[in-house]
């Protein structure tokens, strides 16, 4: 048998495969999380009066400055009575010897305190077992009469000595034991107006709160405990009657008690700050995350509620609160009105910050986009991006990485919002108006904004050959990066290669002449936070003009790039510019760097001599030539003209291949080809033509006579047609 090396051939114009990026788009640049509040109530719900940094700050006035925080609590917080009882008969166990606090309370000045600690470790210990549920109590019972030996003796101390306030707080806490409530009540009223504001007064006065509530006595009770600052405890009072209160309901009781809690801050970032992530409405009027719907919907009645009201709360929280709510019920009108309330009221600097974040975000939402907006623009991008500088500090850097500004993970809060509100508000919309070159302009600066500022990528390697060279981490700044040969994971998988991809070729020649020409501040601030290189933005322009077909246009701007430039590209080191545009059987071609400047040179050339060629068959094997060019530039060579496989990633990598650009494309090139397979006069010239084709079996019956039939019979004895369709 003779050889079959010319039936083995695959065809370019079999269906294409599709070529996806790895993992989906987390969410979009719009559901950036816009609601911010920080400097929080430390501590949950509010019980923050049990912080036992405060409590380590009080100890070290108490004992001696020069003693170490960490010392401190080491001492009152982790060791055990038995190790305090041999501090007191000059003892050091291991865990005590370098303690400076340790040794204090062994000398002379600290023997006071350490007596009181010994106390308080005995009445923790004896509390935990009186409470434990294996704990049966006894008509002699040591456990009860130990717990009434502590109160008593805590009761003797005079508060008004170096540690009575923390003494009245042992007491109250071994009678609440011992279910004394009648005599806390008692103790507290002899000695309330002795003990100290601060949070030791406030931890036992939640003691005495408490024994209030077992008596019956609920509204001194919740006086109590607003007093003490605990709000766990007040609203306790409340769902002792209210069982199975919702997050809002346990809110609005709150502010009838206490409306200018500062815990209201935590409550209302609980539920407004971690909406994940999609914040619309869809057309069923229902909330996508359906859990939340009707508590924010409560929520914005209860921020109507105190906004109308005269008691003294925090208006701006609440206002600012109002607005964001109003925003995700879609009314952004009445966001404005709430935020005009908001802006007049704080008094807070970093709620003020979060608040004009808001304002930038709806006057997006609701201005007309003329000069005088562009203007206003100007100065909040320029604000925006000195939060941005200013907040940079060691743990931005530590968890930032480039596939977080890809995928939109919530990383910063100033990069997220500048992208939220440019990414997604301001481009589209600029972009439906026809401003194409403004959008592109900021869609650039929230793509690198941060990371040039950053001015570092961390690679990770995974294979054994690369971690042996490099390591598993590598480190670089972005030139380094960029010239490293490593696959280039953000210049051509960001949002504005995203946005550049879905315009024109001529919007990306007027963006780039302001670009590299700017004329204006505004221009000249944009271009100082973007990424503007002439190689990155010719390479686009003559890569979206060969999607167009306009090869002269191509070649003239793939003429400016540095020829170094295409050797740097991802399709480059991939080889996806190694594959043959001019062939339909697939085959390596030798170009590669320079592919796309040669495809645009060769295909402008077949243009022209398409035009001053009269000989028909000479002019249809050129139009057979350009046809297979521009068919394989949007199917096998599609990265002549496409930006996927890690140019374009994950959710923005388009469906080209059924995109009306594609289909207009391919029909352009089919009617091409018939139209040249019609014109032939030659049979050797249509023998010629249909070998390009692999149409074997109908060159070798067809046109017997000819030199390309005897060169298929000259080869194999069984051949056949891979584009019937191309017979004639």
């Amino acid at each position: 048998m003779k050889s079959v090396n010319f039936i083995a051939t695959i065809s370019l114009f079999l269906a294409a495969s599709h070529v996806f990026a790895c993992g989906p788009i987390i969410y979009a640049p719009s559901e950036y999380y816009l609601f911010h509040l920080v400097d929080l109530p430390e501590g949950a719900d509010g019980s923050f009066n049990l912080n036992s940094h405060e409590n380590c700050l009080l100890w070290q006035q108490q004992s001696a400055s020069d003693i170490p925080l960490d010392d401190i609590y080491q001492v009152v917080y982790k060791y055990k009575l038995e190790t305090l009882k041999a501090l007191e008969s000059h003892r050091y166990p291991s865990e005590a010897k370098g303690n400076r606090m340790a040794h204090w309370l062994a000398s002379d000045g600290g023997r006071e305190a350490l007596c009181f600690l010994i106390l308080a470790k005995n009445c923790e210990w004896l509390r935990s077992e009186f409470l434990s549920p294996w704990y049966y109590p006894s008509k002699k019972d040591p456990v009860k009469y130990s717990l009434n030996d502590v109160a008593l003796l805590a009761r003797n101390k005079s508060v008004t000595s170096r540690f009575g306030d923390r003494y009245a707080l042992q007491a109250v806490r071994a009678m609440t034991s011992l279910q004394q409530y009648q005599e806390i009540v008692r103790y507290w009223n002899q000695v309330k107006g002795l003990l100290h504001e601060g949070f030791l007064r406030q931890m036992t006065l939640s003691y005495v709160a408490g024994a209030c509530v077992h008596l019956g006595d609920i509204e001194q009770a919740k006086a109590y405990y607003k007093e003490a600052n605990d709000l766990k405890g007040l609203l306790e009072c409340d769902r002792r009657f209210n069982p199975g209160l919702s997050r809002v309901e346990e809110m609005e009781l709150l502010y009838e008690s206490y409306p200018d809690c500062p815990e209201f801050r935590r409550k209302l970032w609980e539920i407004l700050g971690r909406i994940e992530p999609s914040r619309d409405w869809d057309d069923l009027d229902t909330w996508q995350w359906a859990d939340n719907r009707d508590e924010i919907i409560a929520l914005g009645r209860l921020c109507d509620r105190v906004l109308d009201s005269d008691l003294p709360a925090d208006k701006a929280l609440w206002a600012y609160a109002a607005t964001y709510i109003a925003h995700l019920q879609g009314d952004d009108h009445q966001a404005d009105r709430y935020l005009k309330v908001a802006e007049k009221q704080t008094k807070d600097p970093n709620l003020a910050d979060a608040i004009r974040v808001m304002r930038i975000y709806i006057d997006a939402q609701i201005n007309t986009y003329d000069h005088a907006y562009e203007q206003r623009l100007f100065g909040h991008l320029q604000w925006l991006q000195q939060k941005i500088e200013d907040g940079l500090d060691d743990e931005v850097a530590k968890g930032f990485h480039l596939y977080q500004l890809t995928y939109c993970f919530s990383h910063y809060y100033w990069n997220d919002a500048m992208r939220c509100i440019l990414l997604g508000t301001v481009c589209p919309k600029l972009v439906a108006q026809g401003n194409t070159t403004l959008a592109l302009q900021l869609a650039n600066m929230a793509s690198y904004s941060l990371l040039n500022k950053m001015n570092r990528v961390d690679v990770a390697f995974y294979l054994s050959d690369d971690i042996a060279k490099y390591g598993t981490h590598l480190t670089m700044n972005l030139y380094r990066y960029r010239h490293s040969g490593f696959f280039n994971e953000y210049d051509y998988c960001n949002h504005f290669a995203s946005m550049a991809d879905t315009m024109t070729a001529d919007d990306l020649i007027a963006y780039t002449a302001v670009a590299l020409r700017p004329h204006t501040s505004f221009q000249r601030f944009l271009n100082a936070h973007s990424y503007v290189d002439p190689d990155y933005l010719n390479e686009m322009i003559g890569t979206h003009c060969l999607r167009e077909m306009r090869y002269a246009d191509a070649e003239r701007y793939l003429l400016k790039v540095a020829p170094d430039y295409f050797l740097r590209t991802n399709v480059f080191k991939d080889g996806y510019l190694n594959r043959d545009p001019f062939r339909v059987e697939h085959a390596r071609w030798n170009h590669g760097g320079d592919a796309k400047l040669f495809f645009a040179r060769r295909m402008n050339r077949l243009e022209q001599d398409i035009a001053a060629t009269a000989d028909p068959n000479q002019k249809a094997m050129l139009m057979i030539d350009f046809g297979i060019g521009l068919r394989n530039a949007f199917d096998y060579c599609w990265a002549l003209t496409q930006y996927v496989q890690g140019w374009v990633s994950g959710g923005y990598l388009s469906d080209w291949e059924y995109s009306e650009q594609t289909r207009q494309a391919q029909t352009c090139a089919d009617q091409l080809i018939n139209q040249a397979f019609n014109a032939f006069t030659d049979d050797e010239y249509q023998a010629q033509a249909q070998l390009l084709f692999c149409n074997y079996k109908t060159v070798a019956e067809r046109y017997p006579e000819t030199l390309a039939a005897r060169q298929v019979v000259g080869h194999c004895d069984r051949y056949r047609d891979y584009h019937a369709e191309r017979r004639q």
